[in-house]
């Protein structure tokens, strides 16, 4: 039996296009791609070139593509159901599916979640796996249900989190993991050999979307935490120095001895600067201000800053 496939993700993030591309060298009638609304394509795994998109892809098969505000809207549910598919694969896809179209595919409706669930069930799941300093992340097969993230676990793969991870650098080492996923519940569907096991509640979690506030950095915080914040979305981490937004893309924690204030300028040389937090000092290299890239040392000097003044005033 050739299973029919209705895929579901975003044409603007690389974790649907990879996970597309295996899809679309594996054996299967694919009878639809259903796109992430245009407002709703922003993504912490942004698509680049060269990867090519399942929107170019698509139309090279005659495989029709939708993109509707919602999917739950009677008249698309009536339309998909229509070209009677057996499976929906879901994957980065941004609406969330109501009872009404769950139905629709004969067998089951499936999605590809970048967590080991039942932890960081919502949205980002990387990169709030990475904010909060957990040692293992990875991906989860789930079927899909009313409620979000919670139906029974099809697969799951583990990724060990390494010190140096941006979010980029997890979701490919996921996604290297998880890609191969897509030929295996292929063909466990159509072998009728799919093992299925709920969610257990215990570490369950549900994180949301991602504010700019939740960017701005707290000197007082500890230089861990501070460090991993910067680290893993280079240039988005910022802080206010004389009035102004500065974005920091590096940070390495120092040892000292010294017990200033957070927030205290410890050192500035040509290259780097040492600023001084919560329980000890973090360098920074790189920074920008106004789109515009300095060294840390160099924008304090230019903005009249010298070692000792304090960033908070």
């Amino acid at each position: 039996m050739t299973l029919r496939i209705i895929f579901f993700g975003n044409s603007q993030s690389v974790f649907s296009n990879r996970h597309f591309h295996t899809l679309w060298q594996t054996p299967c009638d694919l009878v639809g791609v259903v796109d992430s609304p245009p407002t709703k394509r922003g993504s912490t795994n942004p698509l680049t070139n060269p990867f090519q998109s399942f929107r170019e892809l698509a139309p090279q098969r005659g495989v029709p593509i939708f993109e509707p505000p919602t999917p739950n809207m009677p008249a698309f549910v009536s339309e998909i159901s229509d070209l009677s598919p057996d499976l929906f694969i879901a994957v980065g896809y941004t609406n969330i599916l109501q009872v009404k179209i769950l139905s629709v595919p004969r067998i089951l409706a499936v999605n590809f979640h970048a967590s080991l669930l039942p932890a960081y069930r919502g949205k980002h799941p990387v990169f709030w796996c990475l904010r909060n300093g957990d040692p293992w992340s990875g991906l989860t097969v789930h079927v899909m249900d009313a409620d979000v993230d919670k139906g029974d676990i099809l697969y799951q793969v583990r990724v060990r989190i390494r010190k140096d991870d941006t979010v980029p650098s997890l979701y490919d080492r996921i996604m290297i993991k998880s890609v191969e996923l897509v030929k295996h519940l292929i063909e466990d569907t159509e072998n009728d050999a799919l093992l299925r096991r709920p969610q257990n509640e215990v570490g369950a979690s549900y994180f949301s979307s991602i504010t700019k506030e939740a960017f701005r950095l707290d000197w007082s915080g500890e230089a861990e935490k501070l460090r991993r914040w910067i680290t893993i979305t280079p240039g988005e981490c910022y802080t206010d120095i004389a009035g102004k937004q500065v974005y920091l893309l590096d940070a390495e924690i120092v040892k000292t001895d010294d017990r200033s204030d957070p927030g205290e300028i410890l050192y500035l040389g040509k290259a780097q600067g040492v600023i001084a937090v919560g329980n000890g000092a973090l360098s920074l290299r790189y920074v920008t201000k106004d789109g515009d890239k300095f060294t840390f040392p160099e924008l304090c000097r230019k903005l009249g800053y010298k070692q000792g003044d304090s960033v908070l005033l």
